[in-house]
């Protein structure tokens, strides 16, 4: 039975991270979509500090290409793409969160808009600043690194 994305972004994951910190990067996000012939796999990296390259990127990209070859859990053809979060990015997953702790962010909540240095990220809240956000209020949490 085929697995299905979230069981195919974890594997990928399982696979990228010894990739990854063996190079010091560190592992954004993974996306898996699609279906049938319109498959993307998307896998977004970064450095804690300072940024990534391209050729960075593609090396990434030629070592868990040939590693997802021999592993062959996804069926049928997929595209692999593999880039930088980028400076405006939304920020959807606890994982992405952690990773944005330190980076200036905006955060949009039903009452309105807060910007300023993500501090932490508790279970069940943010911490911005000094301001502590309840998850459960948030709309949105944007890098506002620009």
């Amino acid at each position: 039975m085929p697995l299905d994305n979230e069981e195919i972004e974890r594997k990928v994951e399982e696979i990228l991270q010894p990739i990854l910190e063996r190079r010091g990067y560190v592992l954004v996000d993974v996306e898996f979509k699609g279906a049938g012939r319109r498959q993307l796999l998307r896998v977004f990296i970064d450095r804690r500090e300072g940024g990534i390259s391209v050729n960075e990127c593609a090396s990434v990209s030629e070592e868990l290409s040939l590693i997802l070859d021999v592993e062959d859990f996804i069926s049928g053809p997929y595209i692999l793409e593999v880039s930088s979060p980028g400076l405006d990015r939304v920020l959807k997953k606890d994982r992405e969160i952690n990773w944005a702790i330190g980076k200036k962010v905006r955060v949009v909540t039903l009452e309105g808009e807060l910007k300023g240095r993500l501090i932490d990220n508790l279970e069940d809240r943010i911490i911005i600043d000094d301001t502590e956000i309840e998850k459960d209020k948030i709309l949105k949490i944007q890098l506002d690194e620009v």
